[in-house]
């Protein structure tokens, strides 16, 4: 398992141990299914509730805010998504995310000038916010939500259910019946606890990405460090993709550039700047990034659950033996093959 640093520096940190099963496709497939007993078993066992932290801070957003003041909440805490309330109601309301922001900075910044579209969502309440979303063609706001109660293994049936990463947990006032946001649950959460706690961690070696088809292949989208942050930005969009692999001449990843990167751009006040190339905005990361992780198909599931673990990684790229992308690894895809 390697880690390219915020300017494609690369240094090895963990062992790969490689397990693969090759033939007896009977054996492998018994095992899988072995492996998601297990896995699901210990979700089973487990409530939302359990993953609620003895102290910890939630943003809850009114859906009284304008669009651009629930924004900078996001941008100033620097989260990537937070739960929105509707007082009068007395009612959840769905997740304000980092892929809405990026939903509406392509759309503004194709059909307006920045200062327009400041102006424009600076009337717009988030009451208002999914009839605007489906204006724009974009998804519909995550309202998906999970009662505390819940096990961890429903709670992980409804989030693959969709293509989101996060739910709000939402339990009701046993005297005035309103809902009671108690706190979010998110995919990286659910494999970092599973990683920490699961007790037979042999079975998660003898798997590797390979054995249980984990990730997506093929033709993907990649850009170059020239590459403009805008039209990075349109990938995401027009390819409902969260990530883009940035590769030099041969070929090679040198780094990535996610959604979550636009909320550094947006802390910059670089929102009406983004033809700029995404060199300059890798540039912006602070000294502590994390990197970009990297594995191959040949990694097991421990080495893969063990990074995540040790990491806030939300994605890894898998590499052939030349550093060069052949797929990509979401937490969303690790989960999916621990469920029955």
């Amino acid at each position: 398992m390697d880690i390219l640093g915020a300017q494609g520096n690369t240094s090895n940190t963990s062992n790969t141990s490689n397990s693969s099963d090759g033939g007896g496709n009977a054996s492998v497939i018994a095992k899988r299914r072995e492996l998601a007993q297990l896995a699901s078993f210990f979700l089973k066992q487990h409530s939302a509730y359990d993953m609620i932290p003895v102290s910890f801070r939630l943003i809850v957003l009114d859906t009284k805010l304008l669009v651009t003041k629930a924004l900078s909440t996001l941008v100033q805490n620097g989260v990537e998504s937070a739960p929105m309330y509707d007082s009068a109601l007395s009612c959840y309301a769905g997740m304000l995310t980092t892929t809405d922001l990026v939903n509406l900075v392509q759309y503004y910044y194709s059909n307006f000038s920045y200062t327009e579209a400041i102006d424009d969502l600076g009337q717009v309440q988030l009451e208002n916010y999914k009839e605007m979303l489906l204006r724009l063609k974009s998804r519909q706001t995550n309202t998906l939500c999970a009662n505390p109660l819940d096990t961890l293994y429903e709670v992980s049936r409804r989030l693959l259910a969709t293509d989101y990463s996060t739910l709000a947990l939402v339990d009701e006032d046993s005297e005035t019946g309103s809902d009671v946001i108690v706190s979010v649950l998110s995919i990286y959460r659910i494999l970092n606890f599973m990683a920490a706690n699961i007790d037979d961690k042999k079975k998660l070696k003898q798997h590797t990405l390979y054995d249980l088809h984990i990730g997506t292949y093929g033709d993907l989208i990649t850009a170059k460090m020239d590459t403009s942050v805008i039209d990075i930005i349109r990938m995401f969009v027009d390819d409902n993709i969260s990530v883009v692999p940035i590769l030099d001449d041969a070929g090679v990843v040198l780094n990535v550039f996610a959604e979550s990167d636009i909320i550094l751009l947006a802390r910059e006040g670089l929102l009406g700047e983004l033809t700029i190339p995404v060199s300059e905005a890798i540039a912006l990361r602070p000294d502590d990034y994390a990197g970009v992780h990297t594995c191959t198909q040949a990694d097991t599931l421990y080495s893969v659950l063990d990074t995540i673990r040790k990491t806030h990684v939300q994605r890894l790229i898998v590499v052939d033996d030349d550093i060069r992308p052949v797929g990509v690894v979401a937490l969303s895809d690790v989960l999916r093959a621990l469920i029955v």
